[in-house]
């Protein structure tokens, strides 16, 4: 048996990627019910989306499941280069008879700096979180850890895997360039 296995109390040694905006509670709960490790992606969702879908899961499975959160560094806004963008896509809208979005928006809020799903998580206590994109601060793995949640990260390479051990979270998942069209690099300017 795998120390994932073990540790979580799994049948089987499989993850269900967390595929945040289509993961489900009833895909998690499956996975889960089945002896997996089931997941919820919520790099898309508000706490309150989040709070739902954590307790959608639970009402369907007594078994250990995964949240997955966003650790990205959030976007630096440029007015003048989102400006541009816009007025390159606006034909693009114009063909499909849509109108463009009035400014730019970051879709997928980061967990370095969400106090409300730390807050959430915390409180509802998941057996697993999982870090994409990067690792939160150590205050916010202690903070996970101390309320006794098993830490997962995806590591696309060796640097960002020996970052998740100084880190000294309890396990890595090895990501490679198969994972469903992209990949959850620390360092979007590092070559893939």
């Amino acid at each position: 048996m795998s120390y994932l296995q073990t540790r979580l109390g799994l049948q089987w040694p499989i993850i269900q990627a967390p595929m945040a905006g289509v993961s489900t509670p009833q895909l998690a709960a499956a996975v889960s019910n089945a002896g997996g490790l089931g997941s919820l992606g919520i790099g898309a969702c508000s706490a309150a989306q989040a709070r739902d879908m954590l307790e959608a899961t639970r009402a369907r499975t007594g078994r250990p499941f995964n949240v997955n959160v966003f650790c990205h560094v959030p976007a630096r806004r440029d007015a003048q280069r989102e400006a541009a963008w816009l007025q390159h896509l606006a034909p693009l809208f114009a063909e499909v008879g849509a109108t463009p979005p009035a400014a730019l928006q970051e879709i997928y809020p980061t967990f370095r700096d969400d106090a409300q799903t730390l807050e959430l998580l915390l409180q509802l206590r998941p057996a697993v979180v999982s870090f994409h994109f990067g690792l939160p601060d150590a205050a916010r793995t202690q903070a996970l850890r101390a309320a006794g949640i098993f830490l997962l990260a995806t590591a696309t390479n060796v640097h960002e895997a020996l970052q998740i051990e100084r880190a000294g979270l309890d396990a890595i998942v090895a990501q490679g360039m198969e994972a469903g069209g992209h990949r959850g690099v620390f360092d979007p300017d590092v070559p893939d």
